[in-house]
């Protein structure tokens, strides 16, 4: 990759073009978790039951990751700036559909189109940030980004309830979409892609030798790598389930097993991004501080985890207890990427990181996916009073998620020191 000169411009230019991509960033965090906390209003809205509403919810994810090897091609090809751009169209007209929807059908495919334009935001932004930031500078970078991220994941909680509360949902995604409509603009108008003269993406010799015959053995290479299903499903698994909770059934869940009204569900739901933001620097610092064993460290995150969840499906919850396993799993949850991505970073040969990357980013995106649908199915099989699913609905529905968790802790004693 070249290096521009740090001159004044660029020094100027480069805080311009990461505050657009983090603004564009919360909104990713913002649609990925949003569905809960409206939850009710969609299944009397659409009078629809907990299956089709896993199913529209879940439809961000399949589409978000199915599309990110196209979204990593199209990077390279026109530039993070024009993806952000044009990606960010896509997301303000789901945004306008999903509150024009006149049934759950219109929901689930306005759903789909804020998954396809929100998935092409953080690809083109690690891009960005490498081309506009020193390499000593990336990581600071890159954990501001995921802080600003889960900003949205908590504005997702409380405030879109009040929201939703003073406005109703619908006027409420209207002005979403108005606001990403003008950060799609102000992307393509504001910033450029690369510090030198011309703003456009050089094509350099590292992207023309991907495009080369060296490409297929370095993918066949990654995909028969044991060590690459096994992250993938450890992944898959502790993504899937803490996005799951999160985004979609802890405010009805903590409503209905604690008889509390949305407002205070959704702040006690905000408590899981809260832990996530400072859950994940902090681990960070501290296996670097004290060089910590990763693998060990994860075991052990994951099998706190583990612990949290055994919390939510005990039948005892007090509103006490609940707040500080949501603190916990959050900030565990923080931790897990963290230290998963020390581990791949620790275990991948270096060129073969990105490869690496680029196909594992699909796996917590499609685990989201499926837990969403697996719980959405057994809440309607425990059935529902006006909309209210019981509490041992929703046990049941967890005992599923606390399966594939104990499946990922299991596995986490199978990663190596060395992948390939």
């Amino acid at each position: 990759m070249q290096k521009a000169p740090v001159t004044g411009n660029r020094h100027r230019h480069r805080w311009i073009v990461f505050l657009m991509i983090s603004i564009v960033y919360f909104f990713v965090y913002f649609h990925r978790v949003s569905t809960s906390v409206i939850a009710s209003d969609l299944l009397t809205a659409f009078s629809t039951n907990a299956t089709a509403l896993g199913v529209m919810s879940s439809m961000y994810f399949y589409l978000y990751a199915l599309e990110q090897p196209l979204v990593g091609y199209f990077t390279d090809r026109i530039g993070p700036r024009r993806v952000i751009g044009y990606w960010s169209l896509a997301a303000a007209a789901g945004c306008l559909l999903f509150g024009l929807s006149p049934d759950i059908g219109w929901a689930t495919a306005a759903r789909a189109l804020i998954g396809i334009g929100v998935g092409g935001v953080y690809v083109p932004a690690l891009k960005a940030i490498s081309l506009w930031y020193r390499q000593n500078e990336f990581p600071t970078m890159i954990g501001l980004l995921m802080s600003v991220g889960n900003i949205g994941a908590i504005i997702a909680t409380t405030p879109l309830a009040w929201a939703a509360a003073a406005w109703g949902w619908r006027l409420t995604f209207f002005m979403i979409a108005a606001v990403t409509l003008a950060l799609a603009f102000a992307t393509l108008l504001f910033t450029r892609d690369h510090p030198g003269p011309s703003g456009e993406t050089p094509k350099t010799a590292a992207a023309d030798k991907a495009e080369g015959p060296g490409k297929q053995p370095g993918v066949l290479q990654v995909i028969a790598a044991a060590q690459f299903w096994i992250i993938a499903t450890i992944f898959f698994g502790i993504y899937g389930t803490l996005i799951t909770l999160q985004g979609l059934w802890a405010t009805p869940f903590l409503m209905t097993v604690l008889g509390i009204e949305r407002l205070l569900a959704s702040k006690l739901n905000m408590l899981i991004p809260i832990g996530v933001i400072f859950g994940s620097p902090v681990i960070g610092w501290l296996l670097n501080r004290f060089a910590l064993d990763k693998r060990k460290t994860l075991i052990a995150i994951v099998a706190v985890y583990t612990l949290t969840w055994l919390t939510l499906i005990n039948g005892t919850q007090s509103q006490a207890i609940l707040a500080a396993a949501f603190v916990i799993m959050g900030l565990v949850g923080g931790g897990f990427i963290s230290t998963l991505w020390g581990i791949i970073r620790d275990t991948t040969p270096p060129e073969l990181m990105g490869l690496f990357s680029g196909l594992l980013n699909a796996a917590p995106f499609a685990g989201v996916a499926l837990f969403q649908v697996i719980t959405g199915t057994i809440l309607d099989q425990a059935g529902a009073t006006a909309g209210v699913y019981p509490a041992t609905g929703f046990q049941n529905a967890f005992l599923a998620c606390l399966a594939g968790i104990l499946i990922c802790l299991g596995l986490c004693f199978a990663i190596r020191k060395q992948a390939y």
